[in-house]
């Protein structure tokens, strides 16, 4: 049997909005009246004196009722800064899959990797990141996610903050292995008023049997807006062992 799922990939710039005013709560509360199934969280920060040392993502797990995973990109300001997953099925086996930076201090940050276990025993693969910002590391990570994901056998589903343009090389490349939820392009940074599109929603070619729907819902809680997919995936495998 297919199983349909709606998706989000939301960059929530520490728990703050543009003007850094900390609304880690009203972005739980967004989230729990989106109906998102399994949610891709990057600019996550775990115990940073920035955002008054909270773990954010129990914390969205807590207001949400929903699991939740996080893996770090390094330390930073007494906590750690990374990606989160928050997902209304069981997370197993999270792995903190390192990309390359080529033009920073840092020489790597995170893809959170986890299987998503559906009900009746099901598995789906996902993952989300946030690339650099120049184009050549950009260029570099794309190919470690095809690396990392392209040949796995269960459906993966890749979403983040990629930081380049839909016509970007890196982006293209992508689309060989992924099929992205939004043929039309909305714009998502910076919020609310968008001028250019940097998050995505990829779904792997091979699981995908249809897109339901892909939205763009506008809010100011972010400097990102949050990106929404419903996708129809195709039969399931039972075994969900590596």
């Amino acid at each position: 049997m297919a199983q349909t799922l709606t998706v989000m990939s939301y960059n929530i710039h520490h728990g703050a909005d543009k003007d850094e005013r900390d609304r880690v709560a009203e972005m739980g509360a967004f989230i729990r009246k989106s109906g998102a199934d399994i949610i891709g969280l990057q600019e996550v920060d775990s115990a940073c004196t920035r955002s008054n040392s909270v773990n954010q993502m129990k914390k969205l797990s807590e207001i949400t009722g929903m699991h939740y995973a996080f893996v770090r990109h390094f330390e930073y300001q007494g906590g750690a800064y990374g990606m989160g997953i928050l997902s209304c099925y069981p997370i197993e086996n999270v792995y903190n899959k390192r990309m390359t930076l080529l033009k920073s201090k840092s020489p790597s940050t995170a893809m959170i990797v986890a299987d998503i276990i559906l009900r009746n025993g099901k598995k789906v693969v996902f993952a989300s990141a946030h690339f650099a910002l120049d184009d050549s590391s950009r260029m570099l990570q794309a190919r470690e996610v095809i690396s990392y994901l392209g040949e796995e056998k269960y459906p993966v589903i890749f979403t983040g903050d990629l930081n380049a343009e839909p016509n970007a090389p890196e982006i293209r490349l992508l689309k060989e292995y992924f099929t992205e939820t939004d043929p039309k392009n909305i714009l998502t940074f910076p919020a609310p008023v968008a001028v250019k599109k940097i998050d995505y929603i990829f779904i792997r070619n091979p699981h995908l049997k249809r897109i339901k729907q892909h939205t763009v819902p506008v809010n100011a809680l972010s400097d990102h807006l949050p990106v929404m997919a419903e996708v129809k995936l195709k039969k399931i495998s039972m075994d969900h062992g590596r």
